[in-house]
């Protein structure tokens, strides 16, 4: 079926995990990272999960799942070794209008969970639908090594210069213009070489290149605008 690929903001939301299993483990570990309160329905987990409960990092109901498990949870992930469970679990769900993902199962879903490579504001996800995880993992591993030294202090930098780019350069395609060069190859490697200062003035000379192109562009237009008696008087006004 078609998918519409998005990454879901989840702080502070409430993320319910059905089954306390290795795989259950893996959910919860993915979620407390993106800030989401988990709680976790099963009647025996892994010593992990436990650990996480003990600690206070997640909620644990010592329980077999029931549909009032539902009860402000904002999305569901399911993974036990009851299909029994598993087939309930989405049926309540979807027809709460949760989104639910059950492990293993892609016709019991409404949403897959991709592969995922983060490093740093970097998220690269490859999914395949369901069809193959293994496949997912195995493309991410290969994309993971591709990915250079240095990257995530370079997304750092970057991401520190959009509001002095949005403020010098207030034109769209200036700031288009000024990015296109920013992201061609010479700051990274600048960065990658662990000489960030010099990164800093490239960023500066570029930002400036730019914004004098601006300033001149819009000199000329106004030269080669004519001025009546009329559109003067109204300037003073």
């Amino acid at each position: 079926m078609p998918t519409y690929p998005v990454s879901l903001v989840l702080q502070d939301r409430a993320a319910l995990v059905v089954g306390g299993g290795a795989v259950a483990t893996r959910k919860v570990e993915g979620l407390l990272p993106a800030g989401a309160h988990v709680t976790v329905v099963a009647p025996e987990v892994t010593e992990a999960l436990r650990a996480l409960a003990d600690a206070g990092r997640c909620a644990w109901r010592a329980k077999a799942y029931d549909a009032a498990d539902l009860s402000g949870a904002d999305i569901v992930f399911v993974a036990t070794d009851d299909e029994d469970v598993n087939a309930r679990a989405y049926r309540d769900a979807s027809g709460a209008h949760l989104m639910v993902n059950v492990a293993d199962r892609p016709e019991l879903c409404t949403f897959f969970l991709p592969s995922v490579l983060r490093r740093g504001k970097l998220s690269i996800a490859v999914s395949t639908e369901g069809a193959s995880p293994l496949t997912a993992r195995r493309l991410r591993s290969e994309l993971e090594e591709r990915i250079p030294a240095g990257f995530e202090a370079y997304l750092d930098l970057l991401a520190a210069w959009r509001p002095r780019a949005i403020a010098a350069l207030p034109d769209e395609p200036a700031r288009l213009r000024f990015w296109q060069q920013a992201t061609d190859g010479r700051v990274q490697r600048l960065v990658q070489a662990a000489d960030e200062e010099a990164a800093e003035r490239l960023l500066e000379e570029l930002l400036e290149a730019e914004r004098t192109a601006c300033a001149t562009l819009l000199e000329t237009d106004l030269r080669s605008v004519p001025v009546s008696l009329h559109s003067c008087n109204e300037f003073r006004r």
